[in-house]
């Protein structure tokens, strides 16, 4: 008993459970007052926010962009002339090690340093933005290059791209260092719900692109438990929900810019 209420008051400590809540108790009290409007305004809140925070369907919204670039088995993979890493993986802090402070997309480094590790790729290739914080500035890129350095994972070359404030500005220092080096072929690492944009901006450089996905939040999240609805709706919904369209407007603009 005591258990459960433990686990029911860990639920409800975040803003989209206690605004469900809220809701929920506006909607059931504006039916006894017969305030048709209000009850439903408030019940269609409820609901979305049901259907978002307690459902898979944000999972497999997710899920949608992200199946069909997982691999299962990397040996499979040809091997290219370098490894391409996208950013969005961590920031600078102060604190961390190495002064990085890791993200959800993680995987990406893992993947890409892995694929190098196994002679996928005759170099790694990471771009990123940059940070400024407590008179420091530098390259994102920087702070994980030097970082796998002192790890030494492999001992492939690594090459740091100039300033990207997006995917396409990435796609572009890429080009400019493939042509520099000789580069026919690339195997690109980022998260796979933002690899359909990321690989055909890539391709539209010329280059031969070998798309590997990681950050599999919509999969992992579908597979991860039997069960398919919560009552109490969390946060992880929205996020996944947020992704999604991130993706697809972002996949909307790049497409009116002429970019894919």
């Amino acid at each position: 008993m005591m258990y459960f209420l433990s686990k029911m008051v860990n639920q409800f400590l975040n803003p989209i459970s206690l605004i469900w809540l809220v809701l929920l108790i506006a909607c059931v009290r504006a039916v006894i007052k017969k305030e048709k409007r209000q009850a439903l305004f408030n019940g269609s809140l409820a609901l979305f926010i049901t259907l978002v925070g307690s459902t898979k369907l944000p999972a497999y919204l997710l899920s949608t962009l992200e199946r069909p670039y997982a691999i299962e088995d990397f040996n499979s993979l040809p091997e290219c002339d370098a490894v391409v890493l996208l950013g969005g993986s961590h920031e600078f802090s102060n604190y961390g090690v190495n002064s990085i402070e890791f993200s959800t997309a993680t995987d990406r480094i893992i993947t890409a340093a892995e694929l190098v590790r196994l002679k996928k790729g005759k170099a790694l290739v990471i771009g990123g933005g940059k940070y400024s914080s407590s008179g420091q500035t530098g390259l994102h890129g920087q702070l994980i290059a030097e970082w796998l350095e002192s790890w030494k994972p492999f001992d492939s070359p690594i090459h740091v791209l100039d300033y990207s404030s997006n995917t396409k500005d990435e796609a572009d220092h890429t080009k400019v260092l493939a042509e520099k080096n000789g580069w026919k072929k690339i195997i690109l690492v980022t998260s796979a719900n933002h690899m359909r944009r990321a690989e055909a901006l890539f391709k539209k450089t010329g280059l031969e692109v070998v798309a590997v996905g990681s950050d599999f939040e919509g999969l992992s999240s579908l597979e991860a438990e039997f069960r398919i609805y919560s009552i109490v709706p969390g946060l992880g919904g929205f996020q996944a929900l947020s992704f999604y369209l991130h993706e697809q407007v972002g996949w909307l603009y790049y497409k009116l810019r002429g970019w894919v």
